[in-house]
């Protein structure tokens, strides 16, 4: 029988958490190369422990480090300003988009390679609750995701192939989540036909992380083998956090949105590139 997880929601106590290294994700096994979701989840540093871990990420930061989020943010307000017509996706996966075509998607398959991530993400991130299963009708999605992907950036080593799906992956999840709350706030605060924040949009995204993030939770396994999660919502709202100007500078204080310590997400500039762009072009 299984203990129930020991559920942590005050921030200095979730940051103590992610900054130690005991704390360890349940790491997923690789099975041998094959374009499917199983593969990729394997083979990611997300799922990883160790020097495995060390080494995709520090694959993935290689790759983050060839990108301009200023470049990322000018593509993703011109998608999502563009008119008159449809956009080419809907709108909280222009980063999907403007980041697939930075990775070496071809421009004209953007919006296949838009599906594409859609499908593997519901596999690739499975949702609470599922206990990392979902039905086969989602997993032959993910699966047929992941073999078209592959395909549109042009079948690279499966090595690279996992960090750039990777990334999609994490875009089509968070990104795209920070973009939908936002567009939710500045909509609530300034109702239509024309919403125009008075903050500026950074300061519209710093708050939908700290106040309705798309990251709610993440779990850990202690060193005793208890699953641990992480209420990063809860910690995020802790009144204790907010007053401390260790936390960083007004505003960002107490927002643990893109996590802490060594696993803290590798790409905070290039996710708020993206997002800002995307939500500029919406709200201009």
């Amino acid at each position: 029988m299984t203990s129930d997880p020991l559920v942590v929601s005050r921030h200095a106590e979730v940051r103590a958490v992610l900054a130690d290294p005991r704390f360890t994700v349940d790491p997923v096994p690789r099975p041998p190369f094959a374009p499917t979701v199983a593969w990729l989840r394997g083979a990611v540093g997300r799922f990883a422990e160790g020097p495995a871990h060390a080494e995709r990420r520090a694959a993935g930061e290689a790759v983050l480090a060839g990108l301009d989020p200023a470049a990322l943010r000018a593509e993703a307000y011109r998608t999502a300003s563009k008119g008159p017509g449809p956009l080419p996706c809907p709108v909280e996966l222009i980063p999907v988009l403007v980041l697939a075509v930075a990775l070496g998607v071809p421009a004209d398959d953007g919006p296949r390679a838009v599906e594409a991530v859609a499908a593997i993400a519901p596999a690739y991130l499975p949702g609470p609750g599922t206990g990392g299963t979902e039905d086969a009708a989602t997993r032959e999605a993910a699966d047929a995701g992941v073999a078209l992907l592959s395909r549109l950036l042009g079948d690279p080593p499966p090595e690279r192939l996992a960090v750039l799906a990777g990334l999609l992956a994490q875009a089509c999840g968070a990104t795209a989540g920070l973009v939908r709350g936002a567009l939710a706030a500045a909509r609530a605060a300034h109702p239509a036909p024309a919403p125009s924040p008075a903050a500026t949009v950074e300061e519209l995204l710093i708050a939908t992380l700290r106040d309705d993030p798309p990251v709610r939770a993440l779990r850990r396994r202690s060193p005793g083998g208890q699953s641990v999660v992480l209420d990063i919502a809860a910690a995020n709202r802790d009144p204790e956090a907010s007053g401390d100007p260790g936390l960083g500078p007004p505003g960002e204080r107490g927002h643990l949105t893109f996590g802490a310590g060594p696993r803290a997400c590798p790409a905070p500039r290039v996710a708020l590139a993206l997002a800002a762009g995307t939500v500029e072009g919406v709200l201009r």
